[in-house]
């Protein structure tokens, strides 16, 4: 099991034009289990001064995805729509392009998280070509590539992002002749599509037991209502802590069980939004140590 965490800052900062970005990375760079921070793509990653050199990065694409997908329905990797799909794979070229520029100024990145966009509409064989064409860049030196799980559709309700099932990712994956394309798992995500805590455990089993598990990044969720409103994919914070939020499902004993099915060679990662928007910042960097240092005494 790896001994670092990846961190998922960005969803902690405050949505105030003062971020305290600079103030949270201070605050998890003085933290020796940080091992990186997961990257949101938007439109470029640029590099931030309190960044430690011996960092390694997860870059995620669902951010500027999602965004995408706002302007543009047909946008995505796995989109039928051949203008939608190379749109995403120019977007895919970007963070690629971002990834080399990082390396050059220093800053190592060891993975990248794809998704099966767009929603409603994604289909497998449009992904399995985009991830092809993906495999067959140049990226510089070694990278994972991760197809990291939205919550989608069910029979119960539709789902928020709405991409490709579990078992179509999968499959891509096992299927690929590239040994880089790994599934990553997203603890809250699969909670919300299952409507309860057993689904990230069996999403997270069946892809180590496949062999390509490649990441977990834990947040939680919730059928309760508070500030992050009720079964929306809002990174709750987990239980045990002051500022828990009612019914989030992510405690102790569901870490514990995640990384014990994860197994070895896998990146771990959490991220964590905050409430209320108006949280100030000091307050955030402290939230954000708390649950980093709960998930220290679990590795």
């Amino acid at each position: 099991m790896s001994k670092h965490l990846i961190v998922g800052a960005y969803a902690a900062y405050s949505p105030s034009a003062d971020t305290g970005e600079s103030i949270i990375l201070d605050a998890l760079a003085a933290r020796p289990i940080v091992g990186g921070l997961e990257l949101p793509q938007v439109d470029h990653v640029v590099a931030h001064p309190s960044w430690r050199a011996e960092w390694s990065h997860v870059i995620t694409c669902i951010p500027g995805t999602m965004g995408r997908i706002a302007n543009d329905a047909t946008f995505g990797l796995a989109s039928p729509d051949e203008a939608g799909r190379n749109a995403a794979l120019a977007f895919a070229a970007q963070a690629r392009d971002d990834i080399a520029a990082l390396r050059e100024q220093g800053h190592h990145v060891q993975a990248i998280e794809f998704h099966s966009g767009p929603s409603n509409t994604a289909d497998a064989e449009a992904m399995a070509a985009s991830m092809a064409t993906i495999s067959g860049w140049d990226w510089v030196s070694e990278m994972v590539f991760l197809v990291e799980h939205g919550d989608a559709t069910t029979p119960d309700h539709h789902g928020e992002k709405a991409f490709l099932t579990f078992e179509e990712e999968l499959s891509l994956v096992e299927a690929s002749a590239d040994p880089r394309w790994k599934i990553g798992i997203n603890w809250g995500r699969s909670a919300l599509e299952g409507r309860g805590k057993d689904l990230p455990l069996s999403h997270i089993r069946r892809a180590a037991e496949a062999g390509v598990l490649g990441a977990v990044f834990f947040s939680s969720a919730s059928g309760e209502h508070s500030d992050f409103g009720t079964w929306l994919d809002r990174h709750l914070p987990p239980a045990g802590l002051p500022f828990s939020p009612p019914g989030t499902l992510l405690g102790a004993e569901e870490i514990t069980a995640a990384l014990e099915a994860a197994g070895d060679d896998v990146i771990v990662g959490l991220k964590f939004g905050l409430q209320p928007d108006d949280l100030p910042v000091e307050e955030r960097a402290t939230q954000l140590g708390a649950i980093v240092n709960l998930f220290a005494e679990l590795l």
